[in-house]
């Protein structure tokens, strides 16, 4: 539900399935495991996340050494670490060299070679379009925004090649439905419509696909805002793979759409326990116990998230926003800034926030943090939801109602939990509050 969760989340990639949080790769066809060096580990994630461009060696140093100067061949050897531990032979190429410019991701055949069979259980499936799926998989997973897009462009690519494929349809479906939902759905309306249009395609060609089940309603959920229609399609979901756990995470999305966090909890763990390595999952069911104001269950989640990835951005935001809703701003204000230097922020700001709160307690470390935010220097895109919180415990309630009036004119899925957020408390007794309830499109 929040983007930093993208930051460790499990992806595919070619012959491998990339697990950051634990630095490791699991073969896809017998499970046998490599760990990486976090260097290699940063190396690939970067790679991941390039869409197939020429990657110089300046934004290399700059993404994985941290700036930090370095000779051609202490990158050459890393390159050359990496292409070993994935594997690579003249056959299975992962990574190209280009002279004089720098490398270059390439996944040449190993995507088609674990992409011959349908994800129905079915019969062989054209291979090309097995290939850019398997592609568009990989590029969907990796935590960068720039993969999303990429995903979109593969997912298309299937579908132009393979039109009666249904996993191609799910594919553009899920990433689709992801630019929107990590705020780049700038196309609002028509990017939905498109998504439900793929999701719909994919159960008309294949009924007993249950993430064709899944990604339609998630996608109805957010197009249509109709829970009766969108829980109609996550139930056969869940029907057809009681182990499906987007079709579990995607019904909690929509129980708490509507308010009914029990049930929302009740799917998000069931989703956790599915994929309990999942940070995106964790982070799930954590804005679902945040939006609930369940603040010491929330504490425990983000205990068990941190114990999985002590790194993890989002877990250490959660755990700060959960103390300082708890009423206690001193271990709320530690864990927001931990979280915002694994975010990227750099040791001098954080002192210079630390020192904020010292000086004018919570409302003005979260003042300083929606400056920081709106000048986005750090290493993610806020929300404007992100930032409009900040200026309600700020005492700012003009540039907070600012944010959320810019947030719902770009159709924020964000903001269908609205009527509950707790960071939104000191907002309600404004005049401005129903008038903006009434803009918003709600799940009904």
């Amino acid at each position: 539900m929040s983007p930093g969760a993208l930051n460790e989340q499990p992806f595919a990639f070619g012959a491998w399935r990339v697990e950051p949080a634990r630095g490791m790769l699991i073969a896809l066809d017998g499970g046998a495991e490599t760990r990486l060096e976090p260097r290699l580990m940063d190396l690939l994630l970067l790679f991941a996340g390039s869409a197939g461009r020429v990657i110089g060696k300046q934004e290399i140093v700059d993404g994985v050494w941290g700036g930090r100067a370095i000779g051609d061949d202490t990158l050459a050897a890393a390159v050359s670490r990496l292409r070993r531990a994935l594997g690579e032979t003249p056959q299975r190429r992962y990574i190209e060299t280009s002279p004089k410019r720098g490398y270059r991701l390439v996944l040449d055949a190993s995507p088609a070679a674990h992409a011959g069979r349908s994800e129905a259980g079915g019969g062989q499936v054209p291979e090309k379009a097995a290939a850019l799926a398997a592609q568009g998989r990989a590029a969907l997973g990796a935590p960068f925004a720039a993969g999303q897009a990429q995903a979109r462009l593969y997912f298309e690519a299937a579908v132009r090649e393979a039109p009666g494929w249904a996993p191609a349809h799910v594919g553009l479906a899920e990433a689709l439905a992801a630019q929107q939902l990590a705020g780049q759905g700038a196309g609002g309306a028509s990017l939905l419509a498109a998504a439900k249009a793929s999701a719909q395609a994919a159960v008309g060609l294949d009924p007993t696909l249950a993430r064709g089940w899944s990604a339609l309603g998630l996608v109805t959920l957010l197009a249509d805002r109709d829970f009766a229609a969108a829980d109609e399609a996550l139930r056969r979901a869940v029907a057809l793979d009681p182990e499906l756990a987007s079709a579990h995470g995607h019904r909690a999305f929509a129980f708490a759409a509507t308010g009914q966090f029990v049930e929302a909890e009740r799917e998000s763990r069931r989703a956790v326990a599915l994929e309990p390595v999942s940070l995106s999952a964790r982070a799930t069911l954590l804005q679902i116990l945040l939006t609930a104001r369940r603040y010491r269950q929330a504490l425990a989640a983000a205990g068990e998230a941190l114990a999985l990835s002590p790194l993890s951005s989002e877990a250490w935001y959660a755990r700060g926003w959960a103390h300082v809703l708890g009423g206690e701003a001193e271990a709320g204000a530690d864990a927001l800034l931990k979280g915002l230097g694994l975010w990227g922020l750099g040791a001098d700001r954080i002192a210079a926030l630390r020192a904020t709160f010292a000086d004018a307690g919570f409302p003005g470390l979260a003042a300083a943090g929606a400056d920081l935010f709106e000048t986005q220097q750090v290493m993610f895109t806020p929300r404007l939801t992100d930032i409009a919180f900040l200026r309600a415990a700020a005492g700012q309630p003009d540039q907070a109602f600012a944010a959320l009036d810019a947030a719902q004119a770009q159709d924020d899925p964000y903001l269908v939990f609205l009527p509950w957020l707790p960071y939104c408390d000191p907002l309600r007794g404004d005049p401005r509050w129903p008038r903006l309830l009434d803009k918003v499109r709600l799940v009904r």
